[in-house]
């Protein structure tokens, strides 16, 4: 049994919590790279990309499921810990393919609900799965989470290294300065829904939370002047970007993708 679940790029976020749960507000955009899982008879084992990992969001997804066990093979189309949502794409598309493989009858919703919860278990995201779930463009506001329509635009990005995503989200002072300027963005955001002005604030976002590294700062800034717009993915050093001269190409190796205007499906 298989299952593919997108890649799902943060341009900015901000924490919420209450007493029965931590969320997150933001934007960002599904793209059509994404991870695909495949599920088999076995003792529990998790493989990624051919190798065996502890992979402990997925193995949670997998307990929270059901006592039963079987091999997890997830193939990732990106690097992990980069800011592609790659962890939230494991660990959707395995609760997808658990659950048909064990017969186990759960709504999309409540797998969705899991793979969330074993994200934020393990400091591994939060936001991810919840724009994962549906595609396009997605706002996350605390009580409700909507699209701005966009046809499948063409994007650019360029990975030079992970951010140590559990460290950060484990970092108050860092916290609070993501939740101050992610909290004005989708203020900001809701009042002009388009896909530039996401663009827009993701850059002011990266800028004003001091994450973007230098490299990246300087690809964003190289595709500004040869008319794109870029930002750097949350949490990773990466740039995405419409980048109509490819001037990525000066930083590194350049993927290209679309925005996926569908969420996670089970493969038959």
């Amino acid at each position: 049994m298989k299952a593919f679940c997108p890649f799902h790029i943060t341009g900015f976020f901000a924490l919420k919590s209450d007493e029965k749960k931590v969320s997150s507000i933001g934007c960002g955009i599904v793209i059509a790279d994404g991870a695909v899982t495949e599920v088999s008879a076995g003792l529990g084992s998790v493989y990624i990309n051919g190798r065996q990992d502890p992979a402990l969001t997925t193995k949670t997804v997998s307990a929270l499921l059901s006592d039963k066990s079987a091999d997890v093979r997830t193939e990732l189309a990106g690097p992990m810990g980069c800011g592609l949502g790659t962890s939230g794409a494991g660990a959707l598309s395995s609760a997808l393919a658990l659950n048909e493989f064990w017969g186990l009858k759960h709504s999309f919703n409540t797998l969705c609900d899991i793979a969330q919860w074993a994200e934020i278990k393990n400091n591994t995201g939060i936001g991810d799965v919840v724009a994962q779930a549906l595609g396009g463009i997605v706002v996350r506001e605390q009580n409700a989470v909507h699209q701005i329509p966009s046809p499948p635009l063409e994007i650019s990005y360029v990975v030079f290294g992970p951010l140590p995503t559990p460290e950060i989200l484990a970092d108050r002072d860092k916290i609070a300065i993501i939740n101050k300027f992610g909290s004005v963005a989708l203020q900001r955001l809701l009042k002009r829904p388009t896909f530039n002005e996401f663009m827009r604030l993701s850059r002011q976002f990266a800028c004003d939370t001091e994450l973007i590294s230098l490299k990246a700062q300087d690809a964003v800034e190289a595709v500004e002047a040869n008319g794109g717009v870029a930002s750097m993915a949350m949490l990773g050093d990466a740039v995405y970007a419409i980048d109509p001269a490819n001037a990525l190409n000066a930083f590194g190796k350049v993927r290209k993708t679309i925005i996926f205007n569908r969420g996670a499906y089970l493969i038959f």
